[in-house]
């Protein structure tokens, strides 16, 4: 079986790390994958016409292969044409593709949110109606039936979504967001991790607070911000990582804003920036909770950063979002509060310390789910789907 992956590569993106775990859990099962990049620095300067020229030089390279995955993200494919530009070159790329006839499965890494919008007024009215039904004639018609053509979703609330839209109900497979996940890989002992603690600046009775990943405003750094200013003394912030490359997202400037106004707390606060694997590691060794207080409007199929914390070995606080719930309802591995009460975080933080029994069941709890759904599983789970002899019309929808 040849398998080309289209994707981010090789850059700091949530979904070219998704695409290197695929990758490497088929490896692990002995077949391997040719990645095609995405480079999205050289398509933001060409024109809709070098966009598409672009794609079909892709197209024209896998007429060998027998399956044809493509990571879907919205920003992918629009050059600077926004949303519109990014239907209608995504419409023109699947087009060439279908014409090889092979097995092709897109994983679609973010909702269609503007179906769901709603805005006042006819005005309003009218424009959404316009996004859903350039949608549905570009992108939903060709997930029918009669095509070779599979989507592929991370829960069931997105698969809904997305038969509302028009595509078949099965042309949709749910397979889960793959974890990097090894038991032994934050165990330490209570000595080395007060060892570890002052070593990265933190005194011995410290309780720490962590939040990994890209930092954007939707993970809700300022209702965590908030509660820290509740909590006792001991309890400390660490946001890992920093500002995604590609976007103008003012999250990390409020943070720093929110340090320089509030100097009682700010030597709780501790903003680390990107760091390799191994600095990583050792925060999150030092780590008694992580916490994922995403803003109540956000809309995601799945987190990358949640599941690492799920695999972290910690307790995991998370706010009560739709893809969470789902999650939860599932494994019951997370403690979720309301989105946007920092008093009602601040306070699940404290029963939890006082909780030992709590947390020990939701780590065990999130620890089977992470074992369940590491890449080795999640990659089987791929190419089960990917052997499968019919297509759309005649297989019901993978739930997994």
């Amino acid at each position: 079986m040849k398998i080309a992956q289209i994707s981010t590569w090789n850059v700091p993106c949530g979904i070219a790390g998704y695409t290197k775990g695929l990758v490497n859990g088929i490896l692990e099962h002995g077949i391997t994958c040719t990645v095609l990049p995405i480079e999205e620095e050289k398509l933001k300067y060409m024109t809709k016409d070098e966009i598409k020229e672009y794609f079909q030089s892709y197209s024209r390279q896998l007429t060998d292969y027998d399956i044809i995955h493509i990571q879907h993200e919205f920003s992918f494919f629009a050059g600077s044409y926004g949303l519109n530009g990014s239907i209608t070159n995504f419409h023109s790329f699947l087009k060439e593709i279908l014409n090889l006839n092979k097995k092709v499965f897109v994983t679609f890494h973010t909702e269609p949110n503007f179906l769901l919008e709603s805005s006042p007024g006819l005005a309003g009215f009218c424009k959404k109606n316009l996004k859903k039904l350039h949608w549905e004639y570009y992108i939903s018609s060709l997930f029918n039936f009669k095509n070779k053509l599979n989507a592929i979703v991370h829960t069931k609330k997105t698969r809904r979504i997305f038969v509302d839209s028009g595509f078949a109900k099965n042309s949709i497979h749910i397979i889960k967001q793959g974890v990097p996940f090894s038991y032994n890989l934050h165990k330490i002992n209570n000595p080395d991790k007060i060892t570890l603690k002052n070593k990265l600046g933190f005194p011995d009775d410290a309780i720490i607070l962590s939040m990994f990943g890209f930092i954007s405003t939707y993970k809700g750094y300022k209702t965590a911000l908030n509660a820290l200013k509740t909590l006792p003394e001991n309890y400390y912030l660490v946001i890992t990582g920093t500002s995604h490359p590609n976007s103008t997202d003012l999250a990390l400037d409020g943070i720093v804003k929110f340090i320089n106004r509030y100097q009682k707390i700010s030597s709780r606060i501790k903003l680390t920036g990107y760091l390799e694997f191994e600095d990583l590691r050792s925060y999150y060794n030092i780590t008694d909770f992580c916490l994922a207080p995403y803003e109540p409007d956000t809309v995601l199929s799945s987190s990358a950063a949640l599941t690492w914390a799920l695999s972290s070995g910690k307790p995991v606080i998370a706010s009560k979002i739709a893809s969470f719930k789902e999650l939860n309802e599932e494994a019951n591995c997370l403690h979720l509060f309301t989105p946007g009460a920092s008093g009602e975080l601040a306070y699940t933080i404290q029963n939890l310390t006082l909780s030992s029994d709590l947390s020990q069941q939701l780590v065990a709890n999130g620890l089977i789910y992470c074992e369940a759904n590491q890449w080795f599983n999640i990659a089987k789970k791929h190419l089960e789907i990917y052997e499968e002899k019919n297509f759309s019309g005649s297989n019901a929808p993978v739930m997994l």
